[in-house]
């Protein structure tokens, strides 16, 4: 198993007078992963920017609640769409905010087998309504911006001037598909049809969580292991000299102390961010 190391991401000049926006987070009552609540903590973003974060079961129905808000104050340029099931490093949003886009997204990977990435091509004419060709991993650029035909909306960036452009209410369900949700697949189609191109940024990614379930299975050898449960019947078996390797250079450290250091590695810079 190859060890995890830092991304090679080539990183933009990153400013200190971007204009200020809105984070819009569909959530529910509660966040459905602490991990998405310690990033928001710590995410930088310009002063004056705001956060709407709206509740309910209806994603496109939280995001234009948010979007409606952020268009109330001439001074917010831009909304940045996020759901709670995300984490990522703290200066990501001016990251994509370095790039100057009208509409660009982060790279994302989809929960559930076969993991792809969340960049879509244009439909064929005997695809499916509401489903378009998934890019492969090894048709993306290792950097760079790459132009998409519709992407999920994890993370996505809209300049102000896509929201005007088009018209209330800009996400919606049940357009692309009959049973689909799709709304931000039908979101990129409409911005498309109003002159925009949807950009991905190789160099900013996404953490997506999801639920696994782990499992004490034999190898084939007869020693034990652990095996990650990933959904549709697909297993992952740990090797053993990975999980003794582990047992002797990770240190399990209690809730208590854990809390004690984990904010100090990514205490934002004040001078960048709403107090």
């Amino acid at each position: 198993m190859q060890e995890m190391t830092p991304q090679d991401n080539y990183r933009p000049e990153i400013e200190a007078n971007y204009p200020p926006g809105a984070i819009c987070i569909a959530s529910g009552e509660l966040a459905r992963w602490p991990h998405f609540t310690h990033t928001m903590l710590h995410v930088l973003r310009p002063k004056d920017s705001t956060i709407e974060m709206h509740c309910g079961l209806n994603v496109a129905a939280n995001f234009n609640a948010g979007i409606r808000r952020m268009l109330a104050d001439p001074s917010l340029r831009w909304a940045w769409i996020m759901g709670d099931d995300h984490e990522f490093e703290p200066d990501t949003l001016l990251r994509l905010l370095a790039r100057c886009q009208d509409i660009l997204v982060p790279l994302v990977v989809r929960r559930q087998p076969p993991f792809i990435p969340v960049l879509f091509k244009e439909p064929l004419p005997n695809t499916p309504r509401g489903q378009f060709p998934p890019y492969h991993w090894d048709e993306l650029p290792a950097h760079g911006l790459h132009e998409v035909h519709v992407a999920g909306s994890a993370g996505m960036l809209i300049h102000r001037r896509v929201f005007e452009r088009m018209t209330d209410p800009w996400f919606e369900v049940g357009h692309a598909g009959i049973d689909l949700m799709n709304e931000d697949v039908h979101f990129c189609e409409k911005a498309r049809a109003a002159g925009f191109t949807i950009m991905a940024d190789m160099d900013v990614q996404l953490d997506h969580w999801t639920g696994n379930s782990l499992r004490p299975i034999r190898t084939t050898e007869g020693k034990w292991t652990v095996g990650i449960n990933l959904g549709c019947e697909l297993q992952v078996a740990l090797p053993p000299e990975f999980l003794t390797k582990i047992m002797t250079t990770i240190k399990e450290e209690s809730k208590e102390e854990f809390a004690k250091y984990a904010i100090d590695p990514f205490r934002p810079q004040p001078s960048l961010i709403v107090p």
